[in-house]
């Protein structure tokens, strides 16, 4: 049969994977020149850096799968750390994340929290903790809602639960949905110890997932096929037949996954499955360059109260490289590239007193639809992996899952996609 995935990011590559995997001969089709999606390699100075960042950690298990399947080591491309962050902020102590090695868990993060925040932070963080699982009390209301009716501290919200609702959801508390966020936390924090650990990428994200990927695919019989845009689903009394492409070019499928980003889904198949016009939501990274021998502290720091929310180490990359993210909606959006620099580092300086005075050289990454709104409203219209039209599937971070617009998500959903075609094949 002719299985035909269209997009080449983490989620499409997870589906064609599996179905190569099963002895399918899968065909990808990406419309860019490079394969990675939202989650891809570009260059910059003659060194591959990454198009966004993105916080991994030990409950990405379907991720992990994922590179088990394709014989990749955790350890060759990851570096796993115990989950220790620090969120430093303007007008507060340092607030510390951190899991006690000596006390059980979930229990092993209290006393970071209550040394960063004394008695009463803890027991407002206990008040939300408490409802990690609690479905009824999250349904239907923002981040923002969650916390109030728990009552949280002005400065457990705008030190903690604004920048990781930023960092889990790429959406404001004002909109997000408490559901997904509470879910994410429970199954990162509160699951188990290696959950919550750091899975902090020593390659590039093209030669994590995406490249051997590829081969994997490639070396089981199928095919990926660069800068091929799908401008047309065929579909012939409610069953999929087939695609076409940009240059005419008409390809019969038996079944057809599409993992594409939201308005992409939305310009192939809006109409004929009466799919929501989806809010998408950007993501900034401000590469900057300092002398080789400078680095961070820690691998990740956070920040609270100012433009910049996360800083990444990228050494690993080329030494001395950091890398800030500004994440969701706001009026940096407007800012001109070095408006945004200037910003940026001016803010960093207040923060990190260990950056240099000068960087070498700096670049900036402006992905305008990086994820979609993660709203209350938004996440209720998520389409299912499984359509109303016979063999048209949908992956991607946008299928209804319990997560938001992660790379776990992606592949999760790239799964379900090729798991209902085996399933569909069994005789």
């Amino acid at each position: 049969m002719q299985h035909i995935i269209i997009g080449g990011g983490w989620s499409g590559l997870a589906a064609a994977v599996r179905l190569a995997e099963a002895g399918q001969k899968p065909i990808v089709l990406e419309a860019a020149k490079q394969l990675g999606g939202r989650a891809r390699t570009v260059k910059w100075q003659g060194i591959d850096i990454d198009n966004g960042q993105h916080l991994m950690i030990g409950a990405y298990q379907n991720m992990l799968d994922l590179l088990d399947r394709i014989a990749i080591d955790e350890s060759s491309v990851f570096q796993r750390k115990a989950l220790d962050l620090q969120i430093l902020d303007p007008h507060f102590a340092p607030l510390r994340l951190a899991l006690h090695p000596a006390i059980p868990w979930p229990l092993a993060i209290l006393p970071s929290i209550y040394s960063s925040l004394g008695w009463q932070g803890l027991m407002s963080f206990l008040r939300l903790a408490r409802q990690f699982s609690a479905t009824s009390k999250t349904q239907n209301i923002t981040v923002a809602q969650w916390c109030q009716q728990t009552g949280q501290s002005p400065r457990l919200i705008s030190q903690l639960w604004i920048p990781l609702c930023l960092a889990i959801m790429n959406t404001p508390i004002e909109q997000a949905s408490a559901s997904v966020f509470a879910t994410t936390l429970k199954d990162s924090l509160a699951s188990n110890r290696k959950a919550a650990d750091l899975l902090i990428p020593k390659k590039p994200l093209g030669e994590l997932i995406p490249e051997p990927a590829m081969q994997f695919i490639s070396s089981h019989g199928g095919e990926i096929r660069l800068q091929t845009r799908v401008e047309k689903i065929v579909i012939d009394s409610g069953k999929v037949v087939g695609i076409v492409t940009s240059t005419d070019e008409y390809i019969a499928a038996d079944n057809v996954i599409v993992a594409v980003s939201p308005n992409i889904l939305y310009k192939l198949l809006g109409k004929q499955l009466n799919l929501p016009k989806v809010t998408d939501y950007p993501i900034s990274t401000v590469y900057l360059q300092y002398s080789s021998t400078f680095r961070l502290k820690a691998p990740i720091i956070g920040l609270s109260n100012s433009l910049p929310q996360w800083v990444f180490d990228r050494s690993d990359q080329s030494p001395g490289l950091i890398a800030v993210v500004i994440s969701g909606p706001g009026e940096h959006e407007s800012f001109t590239k070095q408006q945004l620099v200037t910003q940026v580092v001016l803010e960093l300086t207040k923060l990190l007193l260990e950056l240099p005075d000068k960087y070498l050289a700096v670049h900036v990454i402006r992905e305008k639809r990086a994820t979609f709104c993660c709203g209350v409203v938004e996440n209720s219209q998520r389409p299912s992996c499984k359509t109303a039209i016979e063999r048209l599937w949908i992956a991607g971070d946008y299928a209804e899952n319990p997560y938001p617009a992660t790379l776990e998500s992606a592949v999760m959903n790239g799964y379900r996609a090729a798991e209902n075609i085996l399933v569909g094949n069994l005789p």
